[in-house]
């Protein structure tokens, strides 16, 4: 197996960390519960969570974020073989090696600065074929068309003027050469870079030109020197420097011949440039260049490629993510469960006050659904009976009755609200179990699935209830439960 993308590894890190944090925070939580919570609530609060459920489903989002790590390191395993083309241009360098090029006009001499701007020019190309021609009174290849590049720069720094024995220089040699060595190459994505000083001593390039750009080649010419000139220098048969000299006895002269160089390139739908600074002027070179010619496929080749798995540990991920969010971290109190331990404590005070307070005005008709089980008319009877009567001196006994109705039907809040208004009674026997029944509604509900603050909440007033029940009535044990 093999990773296409490791780096993501890293990405591992940060589970520990999380899981050093997910350690706290359940010590904070359990501290504070301990600190804002009477010891008497803390058993009742601890029971509405799971807290092996809740190491569980951390456990299970960890798994989920390591797999989708490992998702995102592209795992591979396998191959597929495949026939693989690759695109690009076919280059050809032609360098003068000719005497000319030792001319010191600038530093340290046009050879080596030629030297160098071309190995400037191998640096840019992206998988493009690459070959290096030598010329001077003859073309010579010097290396074939290839995309191993430092090969191709090691060919070039070898070149110097005794590469082509023959002098003169001869550019129309060197593009015959270029011409022959593309062959059949697709046409459009072929071009000949001509690193020279522009002195043809024999041929007619710009002839040749004419049929490279109907071959599809396209030229482009790099002067290197001055159009001053300087004098060539070479070694003396006694080690000094002395200058080459033509038939007459007299001193050679090399100049820049600008003229021709761009005749040549234009013919071809290339152009020129002067060798001024080699890393700038190659990158003009490609980027105006080379850049705008359209690749070709150069070779086809039996590839092996690895088969991409991500999509297993990615699968697993989500499956992980998804059981996480499934799993809740609260148990849950089924409501038949409640209703028995309500009836032990609530049902009894309710029927005292129901049997001795039963108000003047008729509301008979609630308790009797009550006893038949209508939990939901008698809520509805109550309620009638508070708006038709609101001044009547039964209110808070009937809100109470209303209230057990309410908590019958599972409606929480509003047992909430009638319990609530039944303190409002003057009998203490009647605050005493209105009391009571708020601290057993509040910890019902705190029963049910809710946010960590609002259990803790409810189960906080819950207790305050049950103290003021047992300041009511000292004897009273269920609230002491």
């Amino acid at each position: 197996m093999s990773f296409g993308a490791p780096i993501w590894f890293w990405a591992l890190l940060v589970i520990p960390v999380l899981a050093l944090l997910f350690a706290r925070a359940e010590q904070r939580g359990i501290a504070r519960l301990r600190e804002f919570v009477s010891p008497r609530l803390l058993p009742q609060l601890a029971a509405t969570v799971n807290r092996s459920r809740r190491v569980f489903r951390f456990a299970l989002l960890m798994l989920g974020l390591a797999l989708a790590i490992v998702s995102l390191a592209r795992p591979q395993w396998g191959y597929i073989y495949e026939d693989v083309k690759r695109e690009g241009l076919d280059l050809l360098f032609a360098v003068d090696t000719s005497r000319s090029m030792l001319s010191n006009d600038v530093q340290p001499n046009r050879l080596e600065r030629v030297k160098l701007a071309a190995q400037d020019l191998v640096n840019q190309l992206q998988g493009d074929r690459v070959g290096l021609i030598a010329f001077a009174g003859r073309a010579f290849l010097q290396a074939p068309l290839t995309i191993d590049y430092e090969a191709e720069v090691e060919s070039i720094n070898d070149l110097d003027t005794k590469t082509i024995p023959e002098g003169g220089t001869n550019i129309s040699e060197a593009i015959n050469l270029a011409l022959n060595t593309f062959g059949k190459s697709a046409a459009g994505n072929r071009a000949l870079i001509i690193f020279t000083d522009g002195e043809e001593l024999s041929g007619d390039a710009a002839k040749v030109a004419k049929a490279a750009a109907e071959a599809g080649v396209r030229i482009f010419t790099v002067g290197v020197g001055t159009p001053q000139g300087s004098l060539i220098p070479v070694t003396s048969d006694d080690g000094g420097t002395a200058f080459v000299k033509d038939s007459a006895g007299q001193v050679v002269k090399s100049k820049l011949d600008e003229r021709r160089l761009r005749e040549i390139a234009q013919a071809t739908g290339g152009f020129y440039l002067h060798l001024d600074d080699g890393p700038r002027t190659m990158s003009q070179l490609y980027a105006q260049g080379l850049a705008n010619m359209k690749a070709a496929d150069i070779d086809a080749r039996l590839g092996r490629r690895p088969i991409e798995r991500y999509e297993w540990p990615l699968g697993a991920a989500i499956l992980a993510l998804t059981m996480s969010i499934l799993i809740g971290e609260r148990k849950r109190v089924r409501a038949r469960a409640r209703v028995p331990q309500w009836s032990k404590i609530a049902v009894p005070a309710t029927a005292l006050i129901l049997v001795f307070a039963r108000p003047a005005f008729g509301a008979a008709t609630g308790l009797n659904l009550y006893r038949e089980g209508k939990y939901n008319d008698a809520y509805k009877s109550f309620q009638e009976d508070l708006q038709s009567h609101p001044d009547s001196s039964q209110k808070e006994k009937i809100e109470f009755d209303a209230g057990t109705a309410a908590f019958k039907m599972g409606d929480y809040n509003k047992a909430l609200q009638s319990f609530s208004n039944a303190l409002l009674s003057s009998d203490k026997g009647l605050q005493e179990n209105s009391h009571f029944n708020l601290g057993r509604t509040l910890e019902d509900r705190a029963d049910m699935d809710q946010t960590n603050e609002t259990t803790l909440k409810d189960l906080t007033d819950a207790a305050s209830h049950y103290e003021s029940t047992l300041r009511l009535n000292p004897k009273n044990e269920a609230a002491k439960a």
